[in-house]
C-alpha cells in the first residue's frame, strides 16, 4: 500500500527535556501537591524522545527529533476545548462551538498525522488551550501541539492506558501584580496592563492495573499516583472531572481470565471512587457488590468458584450537579446466584460520599444483552424535562427521569426490525436528538453490519436510521472486513460523526442522516514525528472536534490494527 500523499512536515527541533523542570516542581512551584502513597515502583518520568526508555517502558523507535521548537507554556481551561470523555460531565459528546459549519464538513481534508510508537492509541484525544493529550495501549502519554502535531513531552506509565485524559486546574488563576510606578510617580509603560497568570494544571488518567495518575500538564512530571483498586485484574475504565474531584470507574479483565477452566473465578467487584485532584487522596469508594466474594463450590477442574462478584463499571460516570448525584452504568454479575441488585443497571450515587441514592435495573429483550457499556447521557430537550438517556447492548434505549428515582419515561429500539441492534460504546446528543451507533457484532446473533440511529429525546421516536455502507476494506483479506459502528458518536450543530470497523470515519446530516463526508482512515501515512504510521479499524474513542479540527485515533485492539492520530480541517489548512 503506497504512503498517503501527505507532504512531510519538518520535524520539530529538539527542545530542553521535560525532566529538566521536574526538579522545579519538586522544589515547590506547585505548592501543595503531594504524592499519594501507593504500592509498587514509580513509573518512568517524562523524557525526551532521544533518551533511553526507563526499565519496563516500551521502546521509542522514532528516528528523529520530534519536540516542538517553542517551549510549552502554562494551560488555561476554557470553552473551546474537549476535556475528558464526554466533553462535559453530562457526557453528551456534543460540541456546540466547533468552529466549523455543517456545510463545510464535506471539505474536510487531512491536516497532519501522528504515529504512536510501539502500540495503538487508546481512549480519545483531549484538547485544552491548544494542547492535545493522548494515550496509547502501552501506557505512553503524549502532549502534542494541536496545530502541528509536534511533541511537547512523553510519559511512560506503569501499565496500559485505555481512558481519556482530564485536565484540572490545581488552583485558581490570578492576576499579575499591579503596574509599578517610576520615581516620578508615573506607571511604567512596560506594565501598563494586568496579565492573567495561568494556574498550574494536572493531566489525570487511569491505567490497566487500577492506578490513577496526575502529571504536571505543562511538563509531564509525575505529581502523584494512587492505587484505587488492588485486585490484580482491575483496570480503570473511565473517569469524569467535577469541582476538584475525579470520579473513577473501576472494571476488570477478569472475564477474559475466566475462559481458562483452571482460573478460580470470580473475585473482582466493580466500584466507583472519588479522588481529590490536588493530592490523589481517595475521598470515598463504593463497591457495587456489597459483600466480599467467598468460595462457593469446586468446579470440575478443581478450581474454586467464588461469589458474589462482578458488576463492573466500564464507562465514564455522569455528573448531575443540580441533584448532587453521580450516575454510573453497570455490567453483569459474574454469577446469577445470589442476584445482584446493582447489576445491569443505572446507579445514582451521592457526589458527597458515594452512597447509593437509587438504582434502576433494565431488562433486555434477549438474555445476556442487558449490559450497559455506554455512559448515561444527561440532557434537557429543547422543550421538555431533563432526561437521563441510557443505551443498552441489546439495542434498547431508555429515557429515565432523574427527578423520580429513574422512572422509565420511554423505551425505544434503536434499530429498525431485522437490523443489527447491538450498542457498544457512547451515544451523543444535541438538544433534540440522541445519535446511537449500532454494532452488529454486539447483536444476537452477531452480524458484521452496523448503522447510526437518531432518536427523539422527548418522545423516543426514531427519526431516522442509516445502514453503514459496505465498501471493500482496504486491507483485503488480512483481517475480517466488518462494517459495525462500534466507535462512540460525536455531534456538532448539523453533523454527527461516527466511525466504523472498516476504517471509515463518516459525518451524517443531523436532519435526515445523509452522509456528508466519508474518509477511509485505513491507509499508510507520513507522520509528523517520523514514526511509520498506518490506520485501521475505528473502535475505541470517538472523534474530538475543537477549533475547526477533527481529531481521531485509527487502529484498535479488534479488527484491523493501526497506530495513528489523524487531524482533519477544511481543505487541510
Amino acid at each position: 500500500m503506497p504512503p498517503h500523499d501527505l507532504a512531510p512536515r519538518p520535524a520539530c527541533p529538539t527542545r530542553v527535556a521535560a525532566v529538566a523542570r521536574a526538579a522545579a516542581v519538586a522544589a515547590g512551584i506547585l505548592t501543595g501537591i503531594i504524592a499519594a502513597t501507593a504500592p509498587g515502583p514509580a513509573p518512568a518520568a517524562a523524557r525526551a524522545p532521544d533518551e533511553a526508555p526507563a526499565s519496563g517502558a516500551a521502546p521509542n523507535p522514532a528516528p528523529g527529533h520530534t519536540y516542538c521548537a517553542e517551549r510549552d507554556g502554562a494551560l488555561a481551561l476554557g470553552s473551546a476545548q474537549w476535556n475528558g470523555w464526554g466533553k462535559s460531565p453530562d457526557n453528551t459528546r456534543y460540541q456546540p462551538e466547533p468552529a466549523i459549519r455543517a456545510t463545510d464538513v464535506p471539505k474536510l481534508a487531512l491536516k497532519w498525522a501522528f504515529g504512536y510508537a510501539g502500540a495503538p492509541g487508546a481512549g480519545q484525544p483531549t484538547l485544552v488551550d491548544g494542547r492535545l493529550f493522548v494515550a496509547s495501549t502501552s501506557g505512553r502519554i503524549y502532549s502534542l501541539d494541536a496545530r502541528s502535531g509536534c511533541t511537547y513531552w512523553i510519559y511512560d506509565a506503569g501499565a496500559g492506558v485505555h481512558t481519556s485524559i482530564s485536565i484540572a486546574e490545581l488552583s485558581t488563576p490570578r492576576h499579575a501584580a499591579a503596574p509599578g510606578k517610576s520615581r516620578k510617580g508615573q506607571h511604567k509603560l512596560t506594565n501598563a496592563h494586568l496579565e492573567i497568570i495561568k494556574a498550574p494544571c494536572a493531566a489525570l488518567f487511569g491505567d490497566d492495573k487500577g492506578t490513577v495518575y496526575a502529571l504536571d500538564a505543562q511538563s509531564g512530571a509525575l505529581l502523584w499516583k494512587t492505587q484505587v483498586e488492588s485486585h490484580p485484574l482491575a483496570r480503570i475504565e473511565g473517569s469524569t472531572l467535577h469541582l476538584g474531584r475525579l470520579y473513577v470507574a473501576v472494571g476488570s479483565s477478569e472475564p477474559e481470565s475466566a475462559r481458562d477452566s483452571g482460573y478460580g473465578c470470580c473475585t473482582f467487584r466493580g466500584s466507583v471512587a472519588a479522588l481529590e485532584v490536588a493530592s490523589g487522596h481517595i475521598e470515598w469508594k463504593s463497591y457495587l457488590v456489597s459483600e466480599e466474594p467467598r468460595a462457593m463450590s469446586i468446579a470440575g477442574s478443581g478450581a474454586p468458584r467464588f461469589a458474589p462478584a462482578g458488576v463492573p463499571v466500564v464507562a465514564a460516570p455522569t455528573v448531575d450537579a443540580a441533584r448532587s448525584l453521580l450516575y454510573v452504568a453497570t455490567g453483569d454479575a459474574s454469577d446469577p446466584t445470589p442476584p445482584q441488585p446493582l447489576a445491569d443497571a443505572v446507579v445514582a450515587l451521592e457526589l458527597a460520599d458515594g452512597k447509593v441514592r437509587w438504582a434502576k435495573q433494565l431488562s433486555a429483550p434477549q438474555p445476556g444483552l442487558a449490559r450497559i457499556d455506554s455512559p448515561p447521557v444527561l440532557r434537557t430537550p429543547a422543550t421538555g424535562r431533563e432526561t437521563l438517556l441510557v443505551s443498552q447492548r441489546s439495542g434498547m434505549v431508555y429515557a429515565l427521569d432523574p427527578e423520580h428515582t429513574g422512572e422509565v419515561l420511554w423505551q425505544s429500539q434503536a434499530a429498525v426490525p431485522d437490523a443489527p441492534a447491538g450498542i457498544a460504546r457512547g451515544a451523543a446528543a444535541d438538544h433534540r436528538i440522541l445519535y446511537v451507533p449500532l454494532s452488529g457484532l454486539d447483536a444476537e446473533p452477531p452480524n458484521a453490519a452496523g448503522s447510526l440511529s437518531a432518536i427523539d429525546i422527548k418522545t423516543g421516536t426514531r427519526r431516522w436510521q442509516v445502514a453503514s455502507p459496505t465498501p471493500a476494506c482496504s486491507w483485503a483479506e488480512s483481517t475480517a472486513c466488518w462494517h459495525a459502528q462500534v466507535q462512540p458518536a460525536t455531534v456538532i450543530p448539523g453533523a454527527a460523526f461516527s466511525g466504523s470497523m472498516d476504517g471509515h470515519l463518516r459525518a451524517y446530516s443531523t436532519i435526515d442522516g445523509k452522509i456528508l463526508w466519508d474518509y477511509d482512515t485505513a491507509k499508510d501515512y507520513r507522520t509528523v514525528n517520523q514514526v511509520q504510521g498506518a490506520g485501521g479499524s475505528l473502535q475505541a474513542g470517538g472523534a474530538t472536534i475543537v477549533n475547526g479540527v477533527v481529531y481521531v485515533n485509527s487502529g484498535g485492539a479488534q479488527g484491523q490494527p493501526g497506530n495513528v492520530l489523524l487531524a482533519f480541517s477544511v481543505n487541510g489548512q
